[in-house]
């Protein structure tokens, strides 16, 4: 698994979302790198990381980067990332000091004890969608990710523009990602995290409902969240000093 370091201070694991790759962090990354050692990881399949069967079987996932991750980091993950990361602090307590999710939820689709999430058919559109035509798929989930930002279109040519900068990703391990997407709950896990937790939500953000803090304060009482006005899926591309600005101050409390 590709994952590069930059930086200095503390280290800090970035793990990126669905069909993009840890490139998608640029401004962020380059902001935060003046406090911390980021560890920019590139999922399987994605970006350098090569794909192998079963590479987002999410206890296989999180051995692999087990073996390749700092002993005791802070860490940070966006929308699928969140799912990863979420399943590595649980596996792993002892090495997550702190965790971020950044328009992320430990589950992502609707039940009928979770109503604040997506309905399971528009995550298994995409996925039938993919072997047609890979491409117009990626660039309507683009779309999906800025819609309602105040800067919608320069959210979706930042996203579009890092896309391009590396090799698509693997189709298999696209398919695999959504299915994490549509069938992974981690409620449980997330409920019984030790770790300082931070939640930050994009106010316009229709992938992850802001409502949906509201049933994660319920299962971690404790948590800290953050609602970024304005913004939608992506806030560290759309409002990047704000997201900075609250993740320094989480992480150096």
């Amino acid at each position: 698994m590709h994952i590069k370091v930059i930086g200095q201070g503390p280290d800090l694991v970035m793990l990126h979302g669905w069909s993009m790759h840890s490139a998608v962090w640029h401004q962020l990354a380059d902001n935060l790198s003046q406090q911390f050692t980021l560890h920019l990881v590139d999922l399987p399949g994605h970006g350098y990381s090569d794909w192998q069967d079963n590479g987002f079987e999410l206890d296989t996932l999180v051995d692999n980067l087990a073996q390749q991750l700092p002993t005791s980091a802070y860490c940070l993950g966006w929308s699928l990332g969140g799912l990863v990361s979420i399943a590595f602090a649980n596996k792993c307590p002892n090495r997550v000091k702190k965790l971020i999710l950044l328009a992320a939820t430990p589950r992502f689709v609707k039940a009928d004890d979770w109503n604040n999430a997506m309905d399971a058919s528009v995550f298994s559109a995409f996925a039938d969608n993919l072997s047609e035509n890979q491409q117009d798929t990626l660039q309507r989930f683009l779309l999906l990710q800025a819609r309602g930002s105040a800067h919608s279109r320069d959210t979706i040519r930042q996203l579009s523009e890092q896309l391009a900068k590396e090799t698509p990703a693997h189709p298999v391990a696209l398919k695999f990602g959504l299915s994490v997407l549509i069938n992974t709950d981690l409620r449980n896990e997330f409920s019984s995290l030790k770790c300082p937790l931070k939640l930050i939500l994009g106010e316009r953000d229709t992938l992850i409902p802001v409502a949906v803090s509201e049933s994660l304060q319920q299962l971690k009482p404790n948590m800290d969240v953050t609602i970024i006005s304005a913004a939608g899926h992506a806030p560290f591309i759309s409002h990047t000093l704000e997201c900075q600005t609250v993740i320094e101050q989480f992480l150096n409390d």
